[in-house]
């Protein structure tokens, strides 16, 4: 078949290990549906499509059209090439499957889809439009004309993915969400995970300094390091995001500084206008909603007892990918790395959005389901996230990250007990299951995690 030949399909079978996205298997190949497929450009969306396409065809199916829409400026590009393409393969009538790459390169490209379906070129066909702006790719504007289409999310590998696929761990094939670790499975999977603690804490190292993008993890296997070609492809990508959204890309590079100099602690839109160097902190909002629109940060809420997200107090922000960590390093000489401790509370906070999360995006004014919680004498809970099940604490489920300090570890525990009654603390090496305060090392938490791959939009 011709796909055989494709480049991007040629180019992950010649690769040093073979990574399927979890995305790959949850997108239904059913006619009479508009999905979008979104996530940060570099993450192999396109080769994710090129693998769909194989599958189709290797199934005998003959209707397949795949179109990349970088190069196109009009939104009328989009009803004209699929109805050509159909026109000229003649091959009567049938359900067409119609893959339409980085969609969201075209201004307004959600009118050229409602076009086609309300002239019922589409109707009956599989539609997925991939792009990497949540913003750009809001299907807000397709009311009704999505038939059972879903929004799916592409990220960069997880650290349980790169444990299993790059580094050859022999994990558990089941995993635990995140409110199930206190059950009697949970804790036998933690006792499980925790034989391999020393191949897990080895790999955590270097996944804070690799992270999960396909290029980072070649340039990884053959050099064991990641090139600066690779990182500098990270920073365009994200640059070119910025000026899209017609803003500065070196005050954007100051910005993710001061975020890898904040990471654990709450951030106020003033202090990162300070960083950056811009006139107010509404400005400095709009430069993180960018960023966060983009899958290069993640922004978690002041969550209230009484059962809302505050988003006018100060958030947290982290980065989706520990790779982004490094972006101000390489364009800047004498650039201050992020602490340990500060990545891994980073790496928490990712494996809770792909674990957790509803939302694409939680820029402002998205609201997600993961926030962080602070009681009146100021002791400090990093993350809470969605658990009906949960007893008290307005069923939140609490995650704190530490260090080995006990100290620090017996406060955790007993701010989680007062107000929350169960719960995990994340620490770097300590394990500890006797209590419904789990105490977990975070290579084992973060490799016992599920990964969701379909979400529910928020508005932006």
């Amino acid at each position: 078949m011709a796909i055989e030949a494709d480049p991007h399909i040629r180019s992950l079978r010649a690769g040093p290990f073979v990574w399927q996205p979890p995305v790959m298997d949850d997108i239904p190949l059913r006619p009479g549906s508009v999905h979008t497929l979104r996530g940060p450009r570099q993450v192999g969306k396109t080769t994710t499509v090129k693998k769909l396409i194989e599958r189709l065809l290797q199934a005998g199916e003959k209707r397949v059209l795949y179109y990349s829409f970088d190069l196109e400026t009009d939104n009328s590009a989009i009803p004209r090439i699929i109805q050509q393409a159909k026109a000229a393969a003649d091959l009567g009538p049938g359900a067409w499957y119609l893959f339409l790459d980085e969609v969201t390169a075209i201004p307004e490209w959600q009118r050229g889809v409602k076009f086609a379906w309300d002239q019922g070129l589409i109707r009956d066909d599989l539609v997925l439009c991939t792009g990497s702006s949540a913003r750009r790719m809001g299907t807000e504007q397709l009311p009704g004309r999505r038939g059972v289409g879903r929004d799916f999310l592409q990220l960069p590998i997880s650290f349980r993915d790169f444990c299993s696929v790059v580094r050859s761990i022999d994990l558990p094939q089941t995993t635990t969400p995140v409110n199930a670790w206190t059950s009697p499975e949970g804790v036998a999977a933690a006792k499980r995970l925790n034989l391999q603690l020393a191949e897990l804490n080895a790999a955590l190292d270097v996944y804070m300094r690799v992270g999960g993008f396909p290029a980072a993890l070649r340039d990884y296997a053959s050099t064991g390091t990641v090139s600066y070609t690779t990182v500098g492809a990270v920073w365009a990508m994200i640059a070119n995001e910025v000026r899209h959204a017609r803003l500065d890309s070196t005050a954007a590079l100051k910005l993710i500084e001061r975020v890898g100099r904040s990471l654990g602690s709450p951030l106020s839109w003033t202090a990162a206008a300070q960083s950056m160097g811009v006139s107010s902190h509404h400005t400095a909002q709009a430069y993180v909603q960018a960023l966060a629109e983009s899958f290069a940060l993640l922004v978690i809420h002041y969550w209230d007892l009484s059962g809302s997200f505050e988003p006018r107090r100060q958030r947290k922000i982290y980065f989706l990918d520990p790779l982004f960590a490094d972006v101000h390093l390489a364009a800047v000489s004498g650039g201050r790395a992020a602490s340990v401790d500060g990545m891994i509370e980073g790496l928490v906070a990712s494996a809770l959005f792909r674990s957790a999360s509803e939302h694409l995006t939680q820029a402002d004014p998205t609201i997600g389901s993961i926030g962080y919680w602070r009681s009146s004498n100021d002791r400090e809970i990093d993350f809470v996230v969605d658990d009906p099940s949960a007893p008290g604490g307005g069923h939140r489920f609490p995650v704190e990250v530490k260090g080995d300090a006990a100290t620090g570890i017996r406060a955790a525990v007993s701010s989680i007990k007062r107000t929350f009654k169960r719960g995990i603390v994340v620490t770097r090496t300590l394990l500890d299951l006797r209590d419904d305060v789990l105490i977990l090392p975070a290579a084992v938490f973060l490799c016992g995690l599920p990964e969701r791959t379909q979400r529910r939009l928020g508005m932006l």
